[in-house]
């Protein structure tokens, strides 16, 4: 045991668990934690935010990309409350992310006497965006709270968490004793259920999988290939589980479009493929509403449905069999299941699986050609292995989450949410997490203007991403819908926006304007290239499927 005050146990509890990163704004209620922050400044690097919502999407997107819980820091209140829209987003993508906050001192917490950033129920405000919170009141209990939390992450599905720590209990001082790490994992799955999967698999004789981000979650994209090759079945995914199987891998088909507002199907040569299926094995995905049967998905009657979470399966689709578990666990198991087994895939099953590759790519070149062409330069001066975070724009949503090949895991990251703002903070905790790798932001010009305040971080503490903005001076998802299903009554679409690469210059960064694909791809080598964070404004003034 060792004399500690509160700051001090906070931070000793966290290098304890392995952190090195932490991401938030400093704050009169938090000085304890920084000032012994300043004791293990080559042990944790704090990287300071500009507004606590970047701070919260940063540690998700160091989350994302790294498996280990994204660390953030907020004050008591207002700051707290900023980071609500990170939070919620780190909860809908499953994503581990610590927030530790403040309270007002012990002796007044709750009692409304207006404190300095006093809130009425700040433990309720975080409930909806939290799988757990819990407030601190007394000094020993820290370490254990903190510990606990870890513990949550590794043995459930790694939904955020908040912990609040009364202002004054950080100051004192008592003798405590840390817990030092220790591996967990989710309980093993049901024999019987992996038995009857592969039972399934096998008998099968249309079969697919479908992969969501579930598998990058628990680092199952090798187990995931590994199935799929033995069983000889193609893979498709979600727009977050892109990268969960490599996109030139010739069992993989890419990921599932979909047309939403009753658009016809039946040219989407993936979604005639899937009519046809008998069996899905669907692996990491809850199969959210919006995105699959909103989208016109129609997926077969005998749906495998593998989740860590049983409360995410059957929801939308009603799945024949339900299998509890970890992916790597799962797929595991049920690799070895079968293995050696004979299976019942139907003859030409894998012919019909490499023309569907090409019949798809045909497709994407008939119907959206410019688009295509755009995510092939991007694609043709980045590295395998870049990262990419997208945010709610027409660049990401029409393009890039269906024609942007992907070839590591988590190495595509989305807005689970559909928050805009996502992609340039998500990109500075992906940047922070891998400095030598490429990452690239795929932003619109209202999206980016909800954290471009956070250039400052990333020129501050050397994240060097590439921020792609494509501005066509509009909320372009929007507008699009105005156009398509409102003849053309547009009303609070339109945005008067700054000249996006002097702003980036005015940080510290590059900043190059650019209105055809062959400046962009040039100007993303370059940037790619260069040891300073650039922001390429890309205009599009008539819309991104018209850049050329």
């Amino acid at each position: 045991m060792a004399q500690l005050t509160g700051g001090q146990a906070v931070v000793e509890t966290l290098r304890a668990q392995g952190v090195d990163t932490i991401f938030g704004i400093i704050s009169t209620h938090m000085m304890d934690i920084y000032d012994a922050l300043y004791d293990h400044r080559d042990a944790i690097r704090f990287i300071s935010a500009r507004h606590e919502h970047g701070a919260a999407l940063m540690a998700d997107g160091y989350a994302r990309v790294t498996g280990k819980p994204g660390i953030c820091l907020t004050s008591t209140g207002p700051g707290a409350a900023n980071s609500m829209g990170g939070m919620g987003e780190a909860y809908l993508a499953s994503s581990p992310v610590l927030n530790l906050t403040s309270t007002a001192e012990e002796d007044i917490y709750r009692l409304g006497m207006g404190a300095t950033h006093e809130v009425k129920d700040q433990l309720g405000m975080f409930t909806s965006v939290t799988q757990w919170n819990s407030h601190v009141g007394r000094i020993d209990a820290i370490p254990d709270r903190i510990y606990e939390a870890f513990e949550r992450f590794q043995t459930r599905r790694p939904r955020p968490i908040e912990v609040e720590i009364a202002v004054d209990v950080q100051f004192e001082q008592a003798d405590l004793e840390i817990p030092q790490y220790q591996q967990r994992s989710l309980p093993d799955p049901d024999p019987n259920d992996i038995e009857q999967a592969a039972q399934r698999l096998l008998s099968g004789k249309r079969v697919a999988i479908l992969a969501g981000a579930g598998v990058h979650r628990s680092g199952a994209s090798g187990e995931l290939a590994a199935l799929a090759e033995e069983l000889g079945v193609p893979v498709l995914t979600t727009a977050e589980g892109k990268g969960a199987i490599p996109d030139d891998h010739a069992l993989a088909v890419g990921s599932h479009k979909g047309i939403p507002r009753g658009g016809d199907m039946d040219s989407d040569p993936l979604q005639q493929f899937l009519n046809g299926l008998d069996t899905l094995l669907v692996v990491g995905s809850s199969l959210a509403l919006s995105r699959t049967k909103a989208r016109g998905w129609s997926l077969p009657e005998n749906i495998i449905h593998v989740d860590a979470d049983r409360e995410a399966i059957g929801k939308v689709y009603d799945a024949s069999l339900s299998v509890e578990g970890d992916a790597k666990a799962v797929l595991a198991a049920v690799k070895s299941a079968v293995q050696g087994k004979p299976a019942q895939v139907e003859p030409g099953f894998d012919r019909e699986v490499a023309d569907l590759k090409q019949t798809i790519q045909s497709h994407k070149q008939e119907t959206m050609s410019n688009q295509l062409k755009v995510m092939e330069a991007i694609r043709s001066v980045t590295a395998r292995d870049a990262i990419f975070t997208g945010d709610v724009n027409v660049a990401t949503h029409s393009a890039a989450n269906y024609l942007l090949p992907v070839y590591e895991p988590r190495s595509y990251l989305l807005s689970h949410w559909g928050g805009l703002g996502f992609a340039l903070p998500a990109g500075a905790g992906a940047k922070a997490a891998y400095p030598n790798r490429q990452v690239v932001c795929l932003t619109g010009d209202g999206g980016f203007q909800f954290n471009m305040q956070e250039l400052g971080t990333c020129v501050q503490y050397g994240l060097n991403q590439v921020v792609m903005v494509f501005n066509d001076s509009a909320w372009g998802v929007l507008k699009q819908r105005q156009t398509v299903d409102y003849k053309g009554r547009y009303i609070g679409s339109d945005l008067q926006n700054p000249n996006f690469a002097r702003l980036a210059e005015s940080y510290g960064a590059n900043g190059v304007q650019v209105d055809n694909v062959a400046d962009m791809t040039s100007a993303l080598e370059d940037a790619l290239k260069s040891d300073v964070l650039t922001v390429i404004e890309v205009q599009t003034p008539n819309g991104f499927a018209n850049l050329s």
